[in-house]
């Protein structure tokens, strides 16, 4: 399937192919079907899925054509997804003679008013910056035909569901909604019934699983070995490196000490001005600065292709943190690679997602554990059987050489020693007592056996990252304060390794 397979508008597929795109993704080809067809959408898929063109194209097919005011509304989580979101839809819409605006804090409103009053059609926004936009009179609602959720399981997160009522309760009760994330909380449920109604449920893949193009690493350590260790490896590797921990305070420092040690590093957290994390952002995307360090202010909604490894410095304390984190690479069918050190602390979450990834990847998961594969993509593994039970087979049919199997003009051929005794017989050695003696018990040496099959150990799934760069121009703006917590997560001690009985 391609986007014209579609029925998308000429000028919005123009701006499709000046993005680069020409096939969608299973999300995109099932749920921009039922959003140009009046539905109200609830999509769930893996984050780097494409979400975005899934909600964006059919709403700026919509309302390419029609009356100026906003008449589409975006709601997101963060200012970073709330720039980024826009300017995929402006490049979408650059030849369908839409504006798209952006409404996020950190900045003065006024510079905000005054794009508005130069005309919108469709309006990004986070919900605390909309709300004053609202009170100032600043933004007419009534016209809104499109309603989008995006991120809602992270709004919830972040404490937005009560901004998002309030918005929700100053718009036409006659709209389309549409609601796309990751993950699907129990809470998130009760606003969709609240104010969604009948909906089609789109959902790729199962709830919270990690996308099946990373390889999921998890490296054992003390708690004192992960700054040695982490420098190590950022010398080794090439590419874009996205680096999470857990306070902005540890953000801070762990950039700071990459650089000293003359690595192209930066950090990225809450209590940077919204100026210098535009700065940070604009570099990493762009290539300039190779390693990013981050706390959860950039686990979800930073799109950058060229990410081929994401490493979790500190855990993460809930499954659904770290399955975002690891989303910002792998992104768009590339490969990726995630690395988590874990200390004793973190051996509960450890489990938690081992586990999980077992129940949820389908056979598609690829996780390594100090080295050792303990997951593989099913296919990988059935060739890898295949491959065995082949030789296996090879070797039962493979006659034994053995002495009642031989021919007897090959016996005949046999080297004989100053007895006249075939050394097959009896080895190299001569036989004792003459050769027309009694054979006696163990004088005649069996054949060996054939070797028993050692078994093998399952390799690495080797990586292939395509490292690309990210488009010049204004990708990224500024960012929200993470408010991430400090202190260590709760887990359990480390599990100990059982010795096999011999």
């Amino acid at each position: 399937m391609t986007f014209q397979d579609l029925g998308l508008k000429p000028s919005i597929l123009k701006g499709v192919a000046e993005a680069g795109y020409t096939n969608p993704t299973d999300i995109q080809s099932r749920a921009i079907p039922l959003v140009q067809a009046g539905k109200n959408v609830i999509a769930l898929g893996q984050t780097g899925s494409g979400k975005t063109a899934a909600f964006g194209l059919p709403m700026l097919d919509r309302l390419a054509g029609g009356e100026p005011g906003i008449r589409g509304l975006i709601l997101v989580p963060t200012r970073e997804l709330c720039v980024q979101v826009a300017e995929n839809l402006r490049v979408y819409a650059q030849f369908a003679g839409l504006h798209v605006r952006t409404a996020f804090g950190g900045i003065p409103i006024s510079i905000q008013e005054s794009a508005l009053k130069r005309g919108v059609d469709v309006l990004v926004a986070c919900p605390g910056r909309l709300i004053d936009l609202m009170q100032c009179n600043s933004v007419d609602l009534s016209r809104v035909e499109m309603f989008v959720l995006d991120e809602a399981d992270r709004m919830l997160d972040m404490g937005f569901i009560p901004q998002i009522r309030r918005v929700l309760a100053r718009l036409p009760q006659e709209r389309q909604n549409l609601m796309f994330s990751a993950t699907m909380p129990g809470e998130v449920e009760g606003l969709v019934r609240d104010y969604f109604g009948m909906s089609e449920r789109v959902q790729v893949g199962q709830r919270s699983e990690a996308a099946s193009t990373i390889t999921h690493r998890f490296e054992t350590m003390s708690a004192t070995e992960k700054e040695p260790w982490l420098e190590r490896l950022l010398r080794k590797r090439d590419g874009t490196v996205l680096v999470f921990v857990k306070t902005k305070k540890r953000a801070e420092e762990l950039g700071r000490k990459l650089k000293r040690v003359g690595l192209p590093a930066d950090s990225i957290h809450g209590d940077k001005s919204a100026e210098s994390r535009h700065v940070v952002l604009q570099a990493f995307s762009r290539g300039k600065t190779r390693i990013m360090v981050a706390t959860d202010v950039a686990a979800r909604g930073i799109d950058v292709s060229s990410i081929g490894l994401v490493v979790n410095f500190d855990m993460p304390r809930a499954l659904e943190d770290y399955i975002h984190r690891v989303g910002r690479t792998g992104r768009a069918g590339t490969e990726g690679e995630a690395i988590s050190l874990i200390t004793r602390l973190d051996a509960g979450i450890q489990r938690e997602i081992l586990g999980h990834m077992q129940k949820t990847s389908s056979g598609k998961a690829r996780v390594v554990v100090d080295g050792k594969t303990v997951m593989q993509p099913k296919e990988k593994e059935e060739a890898k059987a295949g491959v065995e039970g082949q030789s296996r087979r090879d070797r039962e049919a493979e006659p034994r050489r053995d002495r009642d199997a031989e021919p007897r003009r090959d016996r005949e051929r046999r080297p004989r020693d100053e007895r006249g005794a075939s050394r097959r017989d009896g080895g190299d050695r001569p036989a004792r007592g003459g050769a027309d003696r009694s054979p006696r018990r163990g004088d005649d040496v069996p054949a060996p056996r054939p070797a028993r099959p050692s078994r093998a150990s399952q390799a690495d799934v080797a990586l292939e990252i395509d490292i690309t760069r990210a488009a010049d121009g204004d990708a990224f703006g500024a960012g929200v304060l993470d408010g991430a917590p400090a202190g260590e997560p709760a887990g359990g001690g480390r599990d100990g390794r059982r010795r096999r009985r011999r």
